[in-house]
């Protein structure tokens, strides 16, 4: 279920009158940021805020689209092609 915690209250227990956060409580969930398609696992915002989310399922991540394996970068570091 989409949360949403006003006043902001931050890791150090101050409260903060000018944002909001919001987060979902289910872990399968991920908040999608309407006016820009961002995605968020939670989100602090100015308050007013001027977005909306919506809860929805977080996408299954592509084994191929892995950010960290990039076969340019290994062969800059390594000075020889990937296979």
């Amino acid at each position: 279920m989409l949360q949403t915690q006003y006043p902001f209250i931050d890791d150090q227990g101050i409260s903060h009158d000018n944002l909001i956060k919001h987060w979902t409580d289910d872990e399968s969930k991920t908040l999608l940021q309407i006016e820009t398609g961002a995605m968020y696992d939670e989100a602090v915002d100015i308050y007013p805020c001027p977005y909306t989310y919506q809860e929805i399922d977080k996408p299954e991540e592509d084994p191929d689209e892995d950010p960290d394996n990039d076969p340019e970068e290994d062969q800059e570091e390594t000075g020889e092609p990937n296979s």
